[in-house]
């Protein structure tokens, strides 16, 4: 004598139907919003890298902007002359150099030098320098967006 092994029962709804086929459109749903949410954090993440990027641009050209030329540098270190600041022409190549290594594209570089201020009452001299670069995003439809940064530094030289 042969033991039958005891068949598998589908599950059954309240009509009499099979449910098979809801565990598949439960998981393609749940997986498109899984998708989504990865692609967001992915997104973000990559927008945020190339803000920092710009701000890390906009403070290194700010730097260069108020550090005057060493007495003993040479002229091929210093083609603007010793003692003296860069100028607006030579900060902005310094800031697209950075933008370049960094492969950020189609960036405006504002330099704005000598603006007039006060720390504790004693007036001196700032730089301020502003990127600004567009931004696409790649998974969502959100076209192009504008990142913008600043960096403000005190002149050396004054």
């Amino acid at each position: 004598m042969t033991t039958r092994k005891p068949r598998m029962m589908r599950p059954v709804g309240p009509a009499g139907r099979s449910e098979c086929g809801a565990t598949l459109v439960e998981a393609a749903l749940t997986l498109i919003v899984f998708f989504v949410f990865l692609f967001g954090i992915l997104e973000f993440g990559r927008a945020y890298n190339v803000y920092q990027t710009l701000t890390n641009a906009a403070r290194e050209g700010a730097r260069f902007a108020v550090a005057p030329c060493p007495a003993l540098s040479s002229m091929a270190e210093c083609p603007y002359g010793q003692g003296v600041v860069p100028t607006q022409a030579a900060i902005q190549a310094q800031v697209q150099a950075f933008l370049d290594g960094a492969h950020v594209k189609d960036a405006v570089i504002n330099v704005s030098q000598n603006v007039a201020g006060s720390i504790n009452g004693a007036p001196t001299e700032f730089t301020n320098v502003s990127v600004t670069a567009p931004y696409s995003f790649l998974f969502f439809p959100f076209g192009t967006i504008n990142l913008k940064t600043q960096a403000v530094m005190r002149n050396e030289n004054n």
